[in-house]
């Protein structure tokens, strides 16, 4: 658990690790020092203390959400199905039984054709993410809630993967990260919150890639019951997702990759996104620090 300045000094918890914000500044992490205070970001501490302690696998998960049943991964070699479609946006939760809800984070300008996709015979795949179906109150943006909400539930369905060129948003908040894709777990700090898990997602769908990995989306895993929100107030909140996923995802797909390690790669894709605007440059020395501080605690391994 990662405190924060408003969490309560005398804040505890059995069988829990809890971080508070003087611990946070005396592991050492460069990050720790730089990262602002009462924000989403502060999980960044949390990734790079579980990776130190030697985690053979990282669950991301929201208060709001209960696991069905025994929680359970995939095993990272895997023969799985995987789905392709002719646009490089495919809507996950079709294949789920939904074709008529989205993730959150999912292109609009695609969502006509975002349930043509074709299933392909099983092959092997090297597991880097994957993303946890969630029933009652799956994560959809405010258009979809202010709109049509209602209660979902998913029928049990095989896991599946995505093939490198096709992307999916993904979220943190019902979702296994294989230490392969732990360099990419680094959440954006200097952007909406409704905003930075998708972006995260996106980037790290293209970082995996160049390793050999993929996101598989299985479930649903999960029940969420979801906290009171201001759908107006999420509105606000996601307003880049409107405006801006469809043209990061065209971006990242022609984006040639360059550098010769996982870390190197990812900081060339944050400049890139800065320079064109999709992030701040505020975000490049958080990004460099998490990077640094990301290599020295695998060092110690």
């Amino acid at each position: 658990m990662v405190g924060d300045k408003k969490t309560p000094s005398d804040w505890s918890l059995e069988n829990c690790e809890y971080l508070s914000p003087d611990r946070q500044l005396e592991l050492g992490y460069d990050l720790a020092k730089i990262l602002p205070w009462n924000s989403y970001g502060r999980k960044n501490i949390g990734y790079l203390f579980a990776i130190e302690s030697g985690a053979k696998i990282i669950y991301e998960t929201d208060d709001d959400n209960e696991p069905i049943g025994q929680l359970e991964y995939n095993n990272p070699e895997n023969i799985l199905t995987s789905l392709t479609s002719s646009q490089n946006s495919l809507n996950v939760y079709s294949y789920f039984g939904h074709p008529e809800i989205w993730p959150r984070g999912f292109p609009l300008e695609q969502i006509a054709y975002s349930s043509q996709y074709e299933v392909c015979a099983p092959t092997h795949c090297k597991i880097g993410i994957e993303q946890g179906i969630v029933n009652n109150a799956p994560d959809v943006d405010a258009i979809f809630r202010l709109t049509q909400d209602k209660i979902v539930e998913f029928p049990n369905q095989l896991p599946c993967y995505l093939p490198k060129g096709i992307f999916c948003p993904f979220n943190s908040q019902n979702t296994f990260i294989h230490p392969v894709s732990y360099f990419t777990l680094y959440i954006p700090s200097i952007i909406s919150m409704r905003v930075s898990d998708i972006w995260r997602g996106y980037i790290a769908q293209k970082l995996i890639w160049s390793e050999g990995a993929n996101l598989i989306f299985s479930g649903p895993n999960a029940i969420q019951y979801r906290n009171e929100h201001s759908l107006s107030h999420d509105f606000m909140l996601e307003i880049e997702l409107y405006l801006k996923s469809n043209k990061l995802v065209n971006f990242l797909e022609k984006l040639e990759i360059s550098g010769q390690s996982p870390t190197e790669k990812m900081l060339f894709i944050y400049r890139k996104l800065a320079n064109q605007e999709f992030l701040s440059a505020k975000e490049l020395p958080l990004v460099e620090a998490w990077l640094s501080d990301f290599e020295k605690v695998t060092q110690k391994k």
